[in-house]
């Protein structure tokens, strides 16, 4: 397998990093499968999945936010100084552009986990008519605009009071504060990613991973909600590309399935064709980590193979 590093310019003169896994199996490669990682993480985490779709004849491309993995500088969890949204979600596009040119005749997929879906679904609602054969979103959810509008005055107040680079305790207990309380007793604080306590580990000793976003994160991310939760958004939504929705029964950031399923809802109200959505029993927020991650990654392989065009 060959395991590439790049870099990709954009108009505002930053570099996207780029980790780049293309399969040595014998034979043509079947596809293409862009990522797009969570908050507080970075691609590098995806490289076991990344291997295993190696395997199976698919190339992987998976690039870092801004503010995270390779490109975090001087201030992690922080997209940029003015317009994040748009920039995050641009950024999509560019590696988009890198993959046609690298591999123009094969199959493209695109991958987004928890806030990389979020950004993704903010790129395509942007973009409807990109050239796509499936669309696979992992750890998301639904929920209406007027949750993340709540959010706005106490984000203003709490720049003004930290400054946009400032980390507000508030906010952290109105996002992330209640993940945990359906596991307790916990034995970390990030019990609820997985139930795999190995992997919880490997994140907790990730120097790149458990941070707490920004401000101008969080209020970045609140506007691009805002934006992807409107009912006109979904209508934008390319309709005729496939979908594969997969979560944790348990997962928070999902609402313990409930906002995925609405989430799927969604799409189909909107007129959206071909929707599939795995819910996992007792599966948590990270189900390439779990105890059945083996399984989750054959699943998602065979929705690949039979949307391979």
């Amino acid at each position: 397998m060959n395991n590439q590093t790049a870099y990709l310019d954009t108009p505002d003169h930053y570099k996207i990093p780029l980790r780049i896994w293309q399969s040595s199996t014998k034979g043509k490669p079947k596809g293409v499968l862009h990522l797009s990682h969570g908050m507080a993480e970075h691609s590098g985490r995806y490289e076991t999945f990344a291997k295993a779709l190696n395997r199976s004849g698919f190339h992987v491309v998976a690039h870092d936010h801004r503010g995270h993995g390779e490109s975090i500088g001087d201030c992690a969890g922080y997209y940029s100084k003015q317009n994040g949204w748009d920039l995050v979600t641009s950024d999509i596009g560019i590696v988009h552009q890198f993959i046609d040119q690298e591999f123009p005749s094969l199959p493209k997929f695109a991958f987004g986990h928890s806030m990389g879906s979020f950004i993704l679904m903010g790129y395509l609602m942007r973009n409807p008519d990109c050239r796509l054969s499936g669309i696979i979103l992992s750890g998301s959810n639904y929920s209406p605009p007027s949750k993340y509008k709540a959010l706005q005055p106490i984000l203003k107040a709490e720049k003004i009071r930290l400054g946009a680079q400032g980390r507000s305790p508030v906010i952290k207990m109105l996002t992330f504060g209640s993940f945990n309380n359906k596991f307790k007793p916990s034995r970390t604080e990030y019990d609820w990613l997985s139930r795999d306590p190995a992997e919880v580990d490997k994140y907790i000793a990730d120097e790149q991973c458990g941070f707490f976003s920004t401000i101008q994160l969080w209020e970045d991310l609140t506007a691009g909600l805002i934006e992807i939760s409107r009912p006109k958004s979904f209508q934008k939504f390319p309709s005729q590309v496939p979908l594969y929705l997969f979560a944790g029964d348990q997962d928070p950031v999902g609402g313990h399935g409930k906002g995925v399923s609405q989430l799927a809802g969604r799409f189909i109200f909107s007129g959206h064709q071909d929707v599939t959505i795995r819910l996992y029993h007792e599966g948590r927020h990270e189900m390439l980590n779990e105890t059945n991650s083996k399984q989750v990654i054959a699943e998602l392989t065979h929705w690949l193979n039979l949307k391979i065009k």
